[in-house]
């Protein structure tokens, strides 16, 4: 509990009563979804400061979930240490890779933090609770400021992320309502040659006039010059014009894994 992902759920579930299953990975977050054992997972895509999640769009594209919807979540972290503890004290710094890029500009403004002591851990809430365990004024966590009042540790400084406006969307990994409109889809595809087939799939979608909330790239390391490419369009994949707009793309790619149509969450201002 405490973590950003406990707290989007919350956020996404706030009508109702739930429970939260802790997964380490971003492996167990799926294998739970997908086995039943958890109803939903909220999977984090992209941040608008650090950018796409990359080990979650590989397994968006290996799992293609049914996805419930998606919440933009105002991330907001703090650097969390020990009740006696000082800023000045600390030396080492855990938390999730993530948040650690979204501060890194106040990580590099502590001048006796070494950079080699800046370490990743599995969750925020998790390194919080390893930072108590250790009982060592010099140690520090970055995490919501819920997860220090859960495991009882001081706010040594709030709102470190690099920007104010710091949003994590997530991905609601579940059973899709069919009273919803389903008004976005996310595929995942690989080209051999990025620039060669990059306009067929992106002209798949213009000419039949529909909107693409996203296109972005990604080399395949030692693989030479093919690219992975995660796109997000208008509509339902079910819609005849997004579907012919698939079949499309479909010819024009080594691979395709079409994601989920689902209900997209209102575009931040």
């Amino acid at each position: 509990m405490g973590s950003n992902s406990a707290l989007a759920a919350a956020s996404y579930f706030e009508e109702e009563r739930i429970f939260i299953l802790p997964c380490q990975t971003f492996d167990e977050l799926f294998e739970a979804v997908d086995k039943g054992e958890a109803q939903y997972g909220m999977a984090p895509m992209e941040n608008s400061l650090a950018g796409s999640i990359h080990a979650v769009w590989e397994l968006l594209a290996v799992y293609t979930p049914s996805i419930a919807g998606e919440i933009f979540y105002h991330v907001r972290h703090c650097l969390i240490g020990h009740p006696e503890a000082k800023l000045d004290d600390i030396r080492y710094v855990y938390s999730h890779p993530q948040a650690l890029a979204q501060c890194s500009a106040f990580l590099l403004g502590l001048e006796d933090l070494d950079p080699d002591n800046v370490l990743a851990e599995y969750d925020t809430a998790g390194a919080v609770e390893l930072v108590k365990k250790s009982n060592k004024k010099d140690r520090a966590a970055i995490a919501s400021s819920a997860a220090a009042d859960l495991h009882q540790m001081q706010v040594l400084a709030t709102d470190i992320q690099s920007h104010k406006r710091n949003y994590t969307r997530f991905a609601v990994l579940g059973p899709r309502s069919s009273q919803v409109r389903q008004n976005k889809t996310s595929l995942v595809c690989t080209l051999d040659r990025s620039g060669a087939g990059l306009s067929e799939v992106v002209g798949a979608f213009t000419n039949r006039k529909i909107a693409l909330r996203k296109v972005e790239s990604r080399k395949l390391v030692n693989e030479p010059w093919a690219y992975r490419f995660y796109l997000e369009c208008q509509g339902d994949a079910e819609d005849a014009a997004v579907a012919a707009a698939l079949a499309d793309v479909r010819n024009a790619v080594r691979d395709l894994s079409i994601i989920a149509s689902y209900p997209a969450a209102p575009l931040l201002p």
